[in-house]
């Protein structure tokens, strides 16, 4: 049965990035001229082997072994990120049918806006803190911590950096970032790029949704 996840009026993802890794000895750089003009149709703009939106906000990058897709642009739903990897993956399976896929990955990175902060386990369930009573010597002006994890069972692990930020209007920027890397092999299939990609989204999500508060899914 399909996880179902809370749909957050607000989405506070600021960049979502999908990239797949594959055997190089089976696909040449310049292999990826023959969709160029495809490409174009979606990424009009291009620097060197990055095709670039009209916005500049979402950008495809190819090189000798990785194909990476960021999308800074506001951040709609899962669906639709989705959507916009698998269009372009498909324009690139002419070069891409059958090879050897060595990685996969997405990474989400989350920004919040706190005009008070004095209680962060209000927000968030991982946490760091001091064991002493008076707390730190000096006021804290930015922190953050890195968590990697290893999902049982399957080749799939995370990196998860958390940071707060002290910023000068008097707010305080929080980012918790999100990778999510499967290193099984596979063999280019956009059905099974598309199961992948659900695989990955599930971890993410109970990483992202294991940590906020309610409090926070309500801002």
């Amino acid at each position: 049965m399909e996880q179902k996840w809370p749909t957050l009026n607000n989405p506070p993802v600021v960049a979502a990035l999908f990239q797949l890794r594959f055997n190089p000895k089976e696909v040449r750089l310049d292999d990826f001229l023959t969709v160029d003009k495809q490409l174009k149709h979606t990424l009009p703009n291009q620097t060197k082997n990055i095709q670039v939106g009209l916005d500049q906000k979402v950008k495809l990058e190819i090189s000798e072994n990785a194909i990476t897709y960021i999308d800074e642009s506001p951040y709609k739903n899962w669906d639709d990120f989705k959507m916009k990897v698998l269009k372009l993956l498909s324009i690139l399976s002419d070069v891409l049918n059958k090879v050897e896929i060595t990685r996969t990955s997405i990474r989400f990175i989350n920004r919040f806006t706190f005009k008070e902060f004095d209680h962060p386990e209000e927000y968030f369930n991982t946490l760091i803190s001091s064991n002493r009573d008076e707390g730190l010597p000096y006021p804290l002006q930015q922190y953050g911590f890195k968590l990697v994890m290893v999902i049982p069972d399957r080749n799939i692990y995370t990196m998860v950096n958390q940071n707060v930020e002290n910023i000068r209007s008097g707010s305080f920027i929080y980012t918790f970032d999100i990778d999510v890397i499967d290193r099984q092999n596979l063999i280019f299939n956009i059905d099974t790029l598309s199961m992948n990609m659900e695989e990955l989204r599930s971890v993410k999500n109970t990483i992202f949704f294991d940590n906020v508060t309610q409090k926070t899914l309500d801002l």
